[in-house]
This record gives structure tokens, C-alpha cells and sequence, in this order.
């Protein structure tokens, strides 16, 4: 019959009496109307699923190609663009984590920052490690050292297997060396960073009040502190400004000996001030040949290859 609507059996509506059959019309065309509906919805919604799947393989793809060329700022807003689009806030998360890495490949490490706090907010235990690991990284490049000591800590009593530990203690002993915690850095380390931090334990800084002092010879402040070629530097030209003021001074001709003299007074003070910076610069000087060897060692990497699926793993 036109317009009827087959039930499950594959059958026709059976005749019904006649005081029924106007009822039974309208709700047959009723459920024929339902069943569209529900087919519409269905349709769409898997329209709007294919879109989607779309979108993150699109943007993954494309964010791993810039990655690739170091275009990292790029590849982070696409890895946000795949967060937008993400079904579940748990794959936003890892989307998000993704963008903060990349931020974080390219030095920017305020918006990386800005993306973990993202991550936070979500409270997905499986991103625990990936989530420490960058805080971690971020707060050391902002020389933010008590944090960071703090998330490599986390990072120490988190992490499983040996080269995470390794890692997690080397970077925690960076942090205490540029806090000053010299005795605290030598902890749980062994093997060539042990080592490393032992000489530096073992090593003695430049006192900056005592090059200031010996610059009032020129030239010893910065012998104190191994600069030697800007020691015999001092040395020679105020050597040279004070015979100047001898040889104007003996002929009286002290316009000469007056520009001579603000020169020699302008070398001199440079001497004693030069004298106080090469000792802080030999400080830091073997504070970083310190840490480059705490770092000179295999690092995590994320490793995502099989995007659009996001799984997270790190080799090192």
C-alpha cells in the first residue's frame, strides 16, 4: 500500500476494523516520520565523527611535517587545532601536551607553559610523567631554580626504569648547583655526572671582593681570575698612561697631562672594577662547564609516529 510502513517482519500493516483505521494511518505515518528523524541524527552524527577524524589527521600529519622543518610555533598551533576538534577531554589533553612540546622545541616557553596548564586542568593521570618532565624543562629555562628542583624531584619519585631516573637526578642536580646546594647535588648521581659534580664540589670560586683589591695593581685582578690576556692588557696601557703623565708632567705641559690623567683615572678604575667581573665571570664559568656535563647526556623523546592514533612513548 502507498505510504505504509513495513514492520520488522518485512510484513504489511494488517486491515483493522473500521472505527481503527484512521488511528492506525496516523501513527504508521507517525513512526515513518520517527524512524527518519532518527536516521537524519545518525548521519549527521556520523558526518560529524568523519570531519573530526579528518581534522586530527590532517592537522597531526601537517604538525609533524613542521616539526620536522623547525617551523615549532606552526606545528604548536596545529597541535591546538586537533585539541579543538578532540571528542573526549582526555585526547584535548594529549593534543595539548603535544602543542606544549612543540612550544617547547622552539624555546617558547611561556606558551608551553600556558599549555600544560591546560593539561592540568583535564587531571589525566596517564600524562603524570610527559607533564612533570616539560614543567620540569620549562622552569629550568626560566631559571626558575627552587621549581625546578621541585619538578625534577616529582620527576625522580615518578618515572620508571633507569635511564628516566638517571635523567630526572641529573636535572634535579642542575637545579640544586644553581641554587647554591652544592653538598644536595651529588645525590643519587654516579658514574661521569658524579664525577662532574664532585670537581665542581671540589673546585673553589673567585672571591670578587679579593679581585676588586688586586686590581689596584693593574693587571692582578684579572690574573686572579685566569684572564690573562686582559691582565697584561690592564697592565700595558695603564703602564703607558702613567709614563705619559710622568714625561708631560716633567715638561709642564699639563693640557696633556690633564687629558692624559682622566684617561689613566678611567683605565685605573677600570682595573680595580675589571678585576671584581672576571672573578663573577670565572664563577659562572665553572658553574656552566658544571652543568654541560650533567647535561652532555642522552635526553627524552617524545615519540608520537603513530598519529592520528595519539599514543605517547620517549626514547632516549
Amino acid at each position: 500500500m502507498r505510504g505504509s510502513c513495513k514492520t520488522s517482519r518485512g510484513m504489511g500493516v494488517p486491515p483493522m476494523k473500521h472505527g481503527q483505521d484512521a488511528r492506525a494511518a496516523t501513527a504508521g505515518k507517525g513512526s515513518c516520520k520517527n524512524l527518519v528523524r532518527h536516521l537524519r541524527r545518525i548521519v549527521a552524527v556520523a558526518g560529524f565523527l568523519l570531519v573530526v577524524l579528518h581534522i586530527r589527521a590532517d592537522s597531526a600529519v601537517l604538525a609533524r611535517a613542521l616539526e620536522q622543518e623547525g617551523q615549532h610555533s606552526l606545528a604548536a598551533l596545529e597541535y591546538r587545532r586537533a585539541a579543538l576538534a578532540a571528542t573526549n577531554a582526555a585526547d584535548a589533553a594529549r593534543w595539548h601536551w603535544l602543542a606544549a612540546h612543540a612550544y617547547a622545541a622552539g624555546h617558547e616557553w611561556k606558551l608551553a607553559g600556558h599549555m600544560l596548564d591546560l593539561v592540568e586542568e583535564t587531571g589525566l593521570s596517564g600524562l603524570d610523567v610527559p607533564l612533570v618532565w616539560l614543567r620540569a624543562e620549562q622552569t629550568l629555562a626560566e631559571r626558575d631554580w627552587p621549581a625546578a628542583d621541585f619538578y625534577f624531584d616529582s620527576l625522580v619519585r615518578r618515572a620508571e626504569g633507569a635511564e628516566w631516573q638517571a635523567y630526572a637526578q641529573r636535572g634535579r642536580s642542575i637545579a640544586r648547583l644553581r641554587r647554591g646546594d652544592v653538598a644536595g647535588a651529588r645525590g643519587g648521581l654516579e658514574g661521569a655526572p658524579l664525577e662532574a659534580a664532585e670537581r665542581y664540589a671540589a673546585g673553589r670560586d673567585r672571591r670578587p671582593w679579593v679581585g676588586g683589591l688586586l686590581g689596584l695593581v693593574p693587571g692582578l685582578g684579572y690574573f686572579y681570575s685566569g684572564e690573562i690576556g686582559n691582565g697584561v692588557r690592564s697592565l700595558l696601557l695603564n703602564s703607558l698612561f702613567i709614563w705619559g703623565l710622568v714625561e708631560t708632567a716633567q715638561d709642564d705641559q699639563w693640557a696633556v697631562f690633564s687629558v692624559l690623567a682622566f684617561a689613566e683615572f678611567t683605565w685605573y678604575s677600570g682595573s680595580i672594577y675589571g678585576g671584581i667581573d672576571a672573578a663573577h665571570r670565572y664563577n659562572r664559568r665553572r658553574l656552566d662547564a658544571a652543568v654541560d656535563a650533567l647535561r652532555d647526556v642522552e635526553r627524552p623523546r617524545a615519540v608520537y609516529d603513530t598519529l592520528p592514533v595519539l599514543t605517547l612513548r620517549f626514547e632516549f
